[in-house]
Formats: structure tokens, sequence, C-alpha cells
């Protein structure tokens, strides 16, 4: 009976290790999920559906061995953007999920040298068939976001910036061919690029101009010709030489306006009454009749007359009569009444 005892716990105890190794070496791979498996110290494979590792020698790399597979991305607004890891370092499970790789915003320019702030969005999924090139790579992240930079900077190189908006699609389009060559290139022995072992299925992106506003004081965004970079004005003169005469005498103009409502800004910023006529704007070219507007005017040169001048003689002036006490300006004006105007 003892015998028998003894016989019975010692099957119980196999049972039981036998049960908590199965626990602790069954891993749910899939269609979602993989583990990567090493023996003897090199790469043995990813598994590719529920599996129970038997063997000892063949180790799923996980805890400080598990590989580093992270991305950049955002969240659903577009606002927020956070690395994210492919990998649970804890069971050493990859995901073989869709994702999406978003690199922080960054500049681009068009052909004409215009600035364009460019996010881009690239949706990738590790193929399991080649996961050993990301499992085996340093900065798989850092590689694909330059890598996706990269190609949108070229590609956006070459329009112009009036035509980056209406060739988004081509641009798009162009970018996910060369993602895709580089991971199935189609001459195996000229690859373009060091292929990550990913799938690519979407390149896209949005585009918004860079608005080069400096701010003064309470008036944020005035500016005028004088406060413009030498960069800026280089753009600037690529950009008028290939308008119309047209559109450079408005844009001249919109600047010369600028200009002046800068200078109105600056002389009512000093705390006196400042007071202007639309003439002295630029606002109206209607001459102004300035015998009933008061003294400190700026009257226009007489213009010169064709010919020689001539001398004219002029009657003596009659001795004048001794005025009366003079007014202060203010007292005369209110004395005779405020002038009509038309």
């Amino acid at each position: 009976m003892e015998f028998v005892a003894i016989l019975g716990v010692v099957i119980l105890a196999v049972v039981l290790v036998v049960l908590m190794y199965r626990a602790a070496r069954t891993f749910e791979a899939g269609a979602h999920a993989t583990f990567i498996t090493t023996k003897g110290g090199d790469y043995h494979g990813a598994l590719r559906e529920p599996t129970t590792v038997w063997n000892p020698s063949i180790r799923v790399l996980r805890d400080r061995h598990a590989p580093d597979i992270s991305f950049m991305t955002c969240d659903a607004s577009g606002q927020e953007y956070f690395e994210k890891s492919l990998v649970i370092r804890r069971t050493g499970e990859i995901s073989l999920r869709v994702n999406t790789c978003a690199p922080r915003p960054f500049i681009s320019r068009s052909s004409e040298n215009r600035q364009l702030r460019v996010k881009a969005r690239v949706a990738f999924q590790l193929d399991i068939d080649r996961i050993q090139i990301p499992v085996q790579m340093q900065s798989f992240g850092a590689l694909l976001g330059a890598r996706i930079e990269n190609l949108f900077d070229n590609a956006i190189g070459e329009y112009e910036n009036q035509d980056v908006r209406s060739r988004q699609g081509e641009i798009e389009a162009k970018v996910l061919q060369q993602l895709q060559d580089i991971e199935f290139p189609p001459d195996p022995t000229h690859p373009s690029g060091m292929p990550l072992g990913i799938r690519v299925y979407e390149a896209a992106m949005s585009i918004e101009p860079v608005a080069n506003v400096a701010t003064d004081g309470d008036a944020p965004g005035a500016r005028g010709a004088m406060s413009y970079s030498t960069e800026e004005l280089d753009e600037l003169a690529d950009m008028l030489e290939k308008a119309n005469p047209a559109t450079v005498e408005t844009l001249m103009k919109m600047m010369e306006l600028q200009t002046r409502h800068n200078i109105v800004e600056m002389l009512c910023k000093s705390g006196g009454l400042v007071a202007f006529t639309a003439p002295e704007l630029g606002l109206s070219e209607r001459p102004l009749d300035r015998k009933i507007s008061g003294a400190n005017r700026m009257t226009p040169a007489p213009k010169e007359q064709d010919g020689p001048a001539t001398l004219t003689s002029t009657p003596a002036a009659a001795p004048a009569e001794t005025p009366p006490p003079a007014l202060d300006a203010a007292s005369a004006y209110y004395a005779k009444g405020a002038p009509k105007r038309d």
C-alpha cells in the first residue's frame, strides 16, 4: 500500500509539473501576434499558430531579451504624438496588426523654395516571413520615420508651391510605390534601400503653409516691407519672377499700404493726438483744399513751367493799417465760427 501511495504521489507531481510547464510554454500566436524563438543562441523562427514549445533548448525572446520595435505615431485627433511599441516585453509577444507611423510634423520646400509644414502618415504591418529584420535592428522607428520624411520631402520638392496641393494624390502614390519597392525591389540585385521587414499599405499627408509672422507688442502679425528677412525677400523675388505685371503691381500696392499702416500704428503708440488725411495715408488721390484745414500742412511743390521764367512787376503794397490786438489762434477760430466744409 505504501508503494502504491508513493507511486500515486509521484505521478501526481509529474502531472502537475507537466501542466505547469505546458502553461508556461504555450504561446497564443496567430494572425494577430507572433513570438520570436532562438535555439543555441541563433535565430530559430517565429511562431505562426498557438504552440506549446516542449523542447527546453528553444527559448522565446522576452523580458530583457525581447526585441525593441517601436515607432512614432499620433492619436486620432492628430495633435498628440507619442512612441508606440509593437512588443510586450514581459511575454515577448509581437503585434502583427496594421499600424500607422506618423513622424512629427516637418518642414519641406517646394521647387520654388517655399516652406510647407507636412504631416505624413504611413500604414504598415510587420511581415512575419521577414520578421528577423526588425527584430535585429537597433533603431527601427528612427529609420522608418526618417525614410518617410525624406521620401515626402523629395517628392514635394519636384513641384511648385501652387501645384503641391493639386498633385497631392500623385505625391502620395509615388511615396507609397517607393516604400514598397524598398521592401520588395523589382530588381533584387539593385535594391533602392535597406528593407525593414514590413508591408506598406498606404502613404498619406496633409500640408499647410508656414506662417512667418512677427508679433509686435499689441499688434500680432503686423508686418511691413522692412521687417522681411533676407530669406523671405529671396522667396518673394522667386515668386515675383514668374508673376504677371498685374499681380506684381497689386502686391506692391499691398506692401505699401501695410507699411503705411505700420507707420500709423507706431505714431499712435506715442500717446499723443495724431491726425492723418486720406491722401497722406495713400487711401485717396483727391487733392485737398488746405486753406480751411489749419497750418502745419504739406503742400505739393508747384510744377515747373515750360520756358524761362518771366519777371512781372507788382504794385507797391499799401501801408497796412494798425492791426487790432492779436488773439490767440483758438480764440480767433471760434470768434468767427468754424468754416463750413463742402
